[in-house]
């Protein structure tokens, strides 16, 4: 699972609903501000689920050009043009509109080589992140501080399950629909390398001689 809770803009509501992941959607579209300018906005499709009550309702009523701090799980698209789908679990709009977040957790990852790059200020691998007992995937980097690079070159392995905590960011060249995603870590976590255990035929049979070789007879 992917989980993010931030403060996002939104644009426009969409105005037909959406049928997306087998449930039926309102949506918006909306963007994790940037000071960086529009070229460096993360773009987000927002959807909420198609159903009566307060959730709905604050989120119908949001103004366009404002705020709401949100939480929801990330849906990603193998097609990188696409906006990142954040399925709402939770909103407030009545938010002040300087407030900024920008926190994600990104559950279902891992590293994609075991390439590490000089950035300015830090360093950043290839990782991709799956969809739930799915082998759709989405490409992006991890950006982490020069301080994490001993702990990445002891904890690189092509195809290894990392958990990613940090913010995500978005850069588009010329306003290029295919942007240059990262999630700039604060800090990741993967499991414990452990030695594949042999497996001694002996142990899985009460038959003697699984473990002992004969001279080769001569017939």
């Amino acid at each position: 699972m992917n989980f993010i809770a931030a403060t996002v803009e939104l644009r426009s509501h969409t105005t037909d609903p959406i049928n997306a992941y087998g449930l039926d959607y309102c949506g918006a579209d909306v963007v994790v501000p940037s000071n960086g300018g529009a070229n460096a906005e993360v773009r987000i499709r927002a959807l909420c689920y198609n159903r009566e009550g307060q959730k709905l309702d604050a989120f119908k009523g949001w103004k366009e050009g404002t705020r709401a701090l949100v939480t929801g799980n990330i849906v990603f698209s193998d097609d990188p043009k696409q906006a990142l789908d954040v399925i709402i679990n939770t909103i407030e709009p009545n938010i002040p509109q300087d407030m900024y977040v920008n926190q994600v957790v990104l559950g279902n990852a891992f590293f994609a080589d075991d390439q590490i790059k000089d950035r300015k200020n830090g360093v950043a691998v290839k990782i991709g992140s799956t969809l739930d007992n799915s082998d759709v995937v989405t490409w992006l980097y991890m950006e982490t501080h020069e301080s994490r690079k001993p702990k990445l070159q002891d904890r690189i392995r092509k195809g290894r399950p990392i958990c990613v905590q940090g913010y995500l960011r978005e850069y588009r060249k010329d306003d290029s629909d295919s942007p240059y995603r990262a999630i700039v870590a604060n800090d990741f976590s993967t499991r414990k390398d452990r030695p594949m255990a042999s497996k001694d035929p002996a142990s899985s049979s009460s038959a003697a001689g699984y473990t002992e070789v004969d001279p080769t007879p001569e017939y």
